[in-house]
């Protein structure tokens, strides 16, 4: 009887959504893994590190108090986690108490093992925690295409959830974390999203609500209208809190201009795929493509993050302009953000 001889695999397999290629050829645009990111203080005991290009400047804020530390968002590689948590031992040698994930998308979650590790508990809306358990796995695979072994061998879900609101006390500092996005509700960056304010400090954190003077991914269930919406409702809520500082998602910590400069931003994108598609009407053909590319570059010259703009050229061929233009929830507006001051 004949044995049969396992097929052996030959290369690697990605399993990729329709937004990219399988692969994406890395440019030097897009970094080198021996950059460092930064650490920026934003006042009291409050710091921002910033990943480099290579890390996506992705944003990693922390809060220093006597009784332990609170951090915000964890980085896509474990390298830029643990850059955050030298960071932080540079200052001190209080615990890691709470790590909380502003949403799901891997850049702001894949550090997680890295504080689990030093006994963090991590913290995330429901909604993120089902996100995350739902759409991580199949994040590895299709960022191994782009960082492969840099990557986290697994991703970790937060265990201690909270739907709208949840306050966080440790040791004399307070931070409200705030539901902004819930997925019934307009979703702009991503479908789930939660913002945090530090009252005492007046630093709020909105994640990828913002982003300072960095091209945005709009490839993964983005819809730029229902953003502009979100950024409407932000302005009501900074109008209310009075914030000193506002921390974005990737890139430097700003104030309220950053806002507008958001909103200029997705409004000349939408403008130039109209021009560029002959009013949404033609496919992005690759011609079009370097064409646009270059507008947009021309229209912002001191954006980073280039490997965003082409995952969102990327999607826009593969799904059509019509798809990036009107793609919209159906839901009905949400209510104004509550502030719970």
């Amino acid at each position: 009887m004949a044995i049969e001889t396992p097929i052996q695999p030959r290369g690697q397999f990605y399993a990729a959504p329709l937004f990219t290629q399988p692969v994406m050829p890395w440019i030097p645009d897009y970094g080198s893994l021996e950059d460092s990111g930064q650490s920026i203080h934003v006042g009291g005991d409050v710091y921002v590190y910033r990943a480099p290009e290579y890390g996506l400047n992705v944003t990693s804020l922390y809060a220093i108090t006597r009784a332990g530390v609170i951090v915000l968002d964890t980085q896509l590689l474990p390298k830029y986690a643990e850059e955050v948590v030298r960071d932080i031992r540079a200052r001190t040698d209080q615990p890691i108490r709470f790590v909380s994930n502003s949403h799901h998308h891997p850049d702001h979650m894949f550090g997680n093992e890295v504080f689990r590790r030093e006994g963090a508990e991590l913290v995330s809306s429901y909604l993120t925690a089902r996100l995350i358990d739902g759409h991580g796995f199949w994040y590895l695979m299709l960022f191994n295409g782009l960082w492969g072994g840099h990557l986290p061998q697994t991703y970790v879900v937060p265990r201690t959830t909270y739907s709208r609101f949840r306050e966080i006390e440790l040791g004399g500092t307070c931070v409200q974390l705030m539901e902004f996005g819930d997925g019934a509700t307009a979703g702009g960056e991503s479908v789930d999203l939660t913002v945090a304010w530090f009252p005492e400090q007046r630093v709020l954190h909105v994640s990828d609500l913002l982003l300072s003077q960095m091209h945005p991914v709009t490839a993964d269930g983005t819809s730029t209208e229902d953003w502009l919406v979100q950024l409407d409702q932000l302005r009501t809520l900074v109008r209310e809190l009075q914030p000193r500082v506002i921390v974005p998602g990737h890139g430097n910590p700003g104030d309220v201009g950053l806002i507008d400069a958001q909103e200029r931003y997705l409004n000349t994108l939408r403008r130039l795929v109209l021009e560029h598609c002959d009013g949404g009407e033609a496919p992005l053909t690759d011609d079009r493509r370097a064409q646009l590319r270059a507008a947009i570059v021309s229209e912002f010259p001191r954006h980073r993050l280039f490997l965003a703009l082409d995952m969102t050229l990327s999607f826009i061929q593969m799904v059509g302009p019509q798809a990036f233009l009107f793609q919209r929830s159906e839901a009905p507006a949400p209510p104004r953000i509550p502030t719970f001051l």
